[in-house]
């Protein structure tokens, strides 16, 4: 009996050992979460004395998309120094592209071939020369295209565009990179519930601001609107990250 015994004893060690050594690794992610990537388009002085500031307070880092030859005003909105933006790089921020002269009259999908590159490299080099660290890139009005996209893989390697959804883990196109746009038609609660979508299932989910301040145009988002945004973020717990640092460091099944 004893024997018998002693042979179940080592026989059960051996399933439970086996057990153990084929759990499918996606088994082992049940409890992973989404992760949260806030952008800023323009390079506007508000997102500096607004949302970066906010932001440092939680040590949240962010995705700056800035215009490589606009100083001053842009659109009636003062924009934030080179200063500004390096200060916001030397804080963990990701300095991106949003091209060089962002005017409507040179949409990248109606230019020639010529400016289009110019568009894309003269910024970036620009950009370079400053001091940034440029690989990511965003389109102006989202203006977006097949030919546009094989044109910028030549001087980029990310590309958010403005196509409205959810990133997943299983099938990410860094050239085509959805995100939801923060309008001010939308509550803190309406994105906050774009928040915890993405964090229950699993999903990378990319907000793109303008404006923080006075809502004077569809673009504009509040700053209290903002701060819900962050006390949401901070209950939520979700992971906030960069999009070259998503991209560079998140491996998932």
């Amino acid at each position: 009996m004893r024997k018998n015994l002693l042979i179940f004893g080592f026989v059960g060690l051996g399933l439970i050992s086996l057990l153990f050594f084929t759990i499918p690794k996606n088994s082992t992610d049940n409890n992973q979460k989404g992760v949260l990537t806030l952008t800023f388009d323009d390079g506007l002085k508000s997102q500096y004395e607004i949302a970066f500031k906010e932001m440092q307070k939680q040590d949240y880092e962010g995705t700056l998309f800035i215009v490589a030859n606009w100083t001053g005003l842009f659109e009636g909105r003062e924009l934030m120094s080179f200063d500004n933006a390096k200060e916001m790089q030397e804080n963990s921020w990701e300095i991106g592209s949003h091209s060089l002269s962002h005017n409507f009259q040179n949409r990248l999908t109606k230019i020639s071939d010529e400016e289009l590159k110019n568009e894309l490299d003269k910024s970036k080099e620009i950009l370079e020369k400053e001091g940034f660290k440029i690989q990511t890139f965003a389109p102006p009005f989202g203006d977006y295209n097949n030919k546009v996209k094989e044109e910028t893989k030549n001087y980029y390697l990310y590309v958010r565009p403005l196509e409205w959804g959810y990133n997943s883990f299983e099938n990410i196109d860094p050239y085509n990179l959805k995100s939801k746009w923060v309008m001010t038609k939308y509550s803190s609660d309406d994105v906050c519930s774009w928040i915890k979508k993405a964090n229950s299932e699993n999903l990378w989910l990319i907000l793109n601001f303008h404006h923080i301040g006075e809502e004077q145009t569809p673009w504009d988002f509040s700053e209290q609107k903002f701060k819900e945004v962050l006390e949401c973020i901070k209950n939520e717990g979700i992971e906030i990250k960069t999009i070259k640092e998503v991209l560079e460091n998140e491996k998932r099944n």
